[in-house]
């Protein structure tokens, strides 16, 4: 498995879309105790999955470079265009990118990636009306 880091607007799109999202649709993650919304801090949650990613790819290529201070911009419309399947795409992009370390599922991307990619789910068309609880089809007499 390789790994790379992403370009910077791979990040800022992401957070950028997350940081867009308001009332029930607002991106929120859990982590160290506390529910967290992407749109408080968005150049926080950028450093975070940046320094994240470059962690990754030390980890697997035994290297040693620094996670210098991500540049957080946010990337203007195109990335509030993104299809919920374009967002779902991206965040499995860069958890494959980041997933090089042992503990990366305990990790405050990991789960501000989840919270992104859950959201971009409950974005999806027909998502709303499809029941919550699956059930055996009943049979009717014949």
């Amino acid at each position: 498995m390789s790994a790379f880091i992403v370009n910077d607007y791979h990040i800022n799109a992401l957070v950028t879309w997350a940081a867009n999202r308001h009332g029930s649709d607002a991106v929120t993650y859990y982590w160290a105790g506390r529910r967290r919304e992407v749109r408080q801090d968005p150049k926080r949650v950028a450093n975070v999955l940046y320094a994240e990613n470059v962690r990754s790819v030390n980890a697997r290529y035994d290297d040693a470079s620094s996670a210098h201070g991500f540049d957080y911009k946010a990337a203007g419309i195109e990335p509030l265009r993104m299809t919920p399947v374009q967002v779902i795409k991206a965040c499995h992009c860069l958890s494959y990118q980041s997933c090089e370390t042992s503990d990366w599922e305990d990790t405050e991307a990991y789960a501000i990636l989840r919270g992104v990619e859950g959201e971009a789910v409950r974005s999806l068309a027909g998502y709303d009306q499809a029941g919550w609880e699956l059930r055996e089809p009943t049979q009717e007499a014949a």
